[in-house]
């Protein structure tokens, strides 16, 4: 049976100065007790509720904990003996936790995260196979102004030119409203950039493979579009592209090969002070 012991005082510390709040007992449930001091944390500062909704919140803590252990008291009684034995599965749980703390601790401590560009590169060769492309990629960049921007038919001009016009640059920087969120020397796939331009050809691949810089327009703005190089899917993916892709993929390696150094030397400190017997 449940005693219930409730206050009508807001603040349980002021009402009872002479009483050590670990010696109010709020409830009992058989040889069990809920202090003040279990759940004072949990309790409002005076002031900051009435005394009636401060005696329903004490009500409701009181609920809480009863509830929580009856629902204990019940399962350990209706469940059987296989149900009930959860104290292997927790000390199991537990030691996992304590090994998982112990080896990100060591790990985040001792790993070498510096990563050099010949690593990259010989990680990349010799493991090429790994990283072919599943869709193409390009390197390209635009710069997009409206159509009804003065001199836009000279820019244009002055754009294909062999050499770009040095005018046409002093005439984007005035009129550009629009640019790549990218330079040309970022690798994306070629999906991404196509749906950005209003670019009308029935084979997008071939058409900027040959054509490195041109323009195309939608019904209010003329895009400039310069490309630097293209990937088709089925190739091998460029370094730049897959770079920290295999940079997580060397700490990675780097982080197992610590864990296995872990585990080997604490067997052979364990051997050697004479901790541990192998017979």
């Amino acid at each position: 049976m449940i005693r219930w012991i409730l206050f009508s005082c807001f603040a349980f510390t002021a009402c009872v100065p002479s009483v050590s709040s670990d010696q109010i007992v709020l409830a009992e449930l058989g040889n069990k007790r809920l202090l003040l001091e279990d759940v004072k944390n949990q309790i409002p500062k005076s002031g900051e509720l009435s005394s009636l909704d401060s005696a329903l919140f004490v009500d409701r803590l009181i609920r809480t904990w009863a509830k929580n252990e009856l629902l204990v008291a019940a399962a350990e009684f209706n469940l059987d003996e296989e149900m009930r034995s959860f104290e292997d599965l927790v000390k199991r749980y537990r030691n996992d936790l304590l090994k998982h703390a112990y080896i990100d601790q060591y790990v985040r401590e001792n790993l070498d995260t510096s990563v050099t560009q010949d690593e990259l590169l010989q990680y990349y060769k010799t493991n090429l196979d790994n990283f072919e492309l599943k869709e193409s990629i390009i390197q390209a960049k635009y710069t997009a102004v409206p159509l009804n921007a003065q001199k836009t038919d000279q820019a244009i001009r002055w754009f294909k030119r062999r050499i770009i016009e040095d005018k046409y640059y002093d005439w984007i920087e005035v009129f550009a409203t629009k640019q790549s969120a990218y330079n040309d020397s970022s690798w994306i796939p070629l999906d991404e950039f196509l749906s950005e331009i209003p670019l009308e050809t029935s084979n997008p691949y071939a058409y900027l493979n040959r054509t490195k810089r041109f323009t195309c327009e939608d019904t209010v703005m003329v895009y400039f579009v310069e490309v630097n190089k293209l990937r088709i899917a089925n190739s091998y993916s460029p370094l730049e592209y897959v770079k920290n892709r295999i940079r997580k993929m060397i700490l990675n390696k780097r982080r197992i090969t610590l864990i296995e150094r872990i585990e080997e030397n604490i067997i052979s400190n364990a051997i050697e002070k004479g901790d541990l017997l192998i017979p």
